[in-house]
């Protein structure tokens, strides 16, 4: 992985194809540093970010971290939300993955806390707008 600093975006070269795949971020964000969760459509290429505290989030799960989740509590929110918005579920096994050749560039959530946002992804923990939820992304609420 590189970074480049002149346009805080962050570069993850895919190691079997070479691509460049460029993220408007300075770097790999920390889901625990942020208290968000995050998870990858089934294409790789979407990622879906709410928060620990989101209100839909507890309603359906209780208070706990969503890096935390058991594989039961994993399941049951997985069901809850609605497909990403190009088709595919969000699944924490999800890999983000290469633009390109769509091999993985960096682990799930299951196995990483680091997560990159691809363009058009799902902010439900959106600073900027504070009218979105997951509850907004979810087939029922709670």
């Amino acid at each position: 992985m590189t970074k480049s600093n002149k346009h805080k975006e962050t570069v993850i070269k895919c190691s079997k194809c070479g691509h460049r795949n460029v993220f408007a971020q300075p770097h790999p964000y920390h889901a625990g540093f942020s208290n968000q969760g995050f998870l990858y459509n089934e294409s790789g290429n979407l990622t879906l970010i709410w928060s620990s505290f989101d209100s839909g989030y507890e309603a359906a799960i209780g208070k706990k971290h969503p890096w935390a989740l058991n594989p039961r509590e994993m399941l049951k929110l997985e069901k809850l939300l609605m497909p990403a918005p190009s088709g595919g579920l969000w699944k924490f096994k999800n890999p983000a993955r290469c633009l390109e050749c769509k091999e993985p560039i960096s682990e799930p959530m299951i196995k990483n806390i680091y997560y990159l946002i691809y363009e058009d992804s799902v902010d439900a923990d959106d600073d900027n707008d504070k009218s979105v939820s997951l509850a907004d992304y979810m087939k029922q609420k709670g």
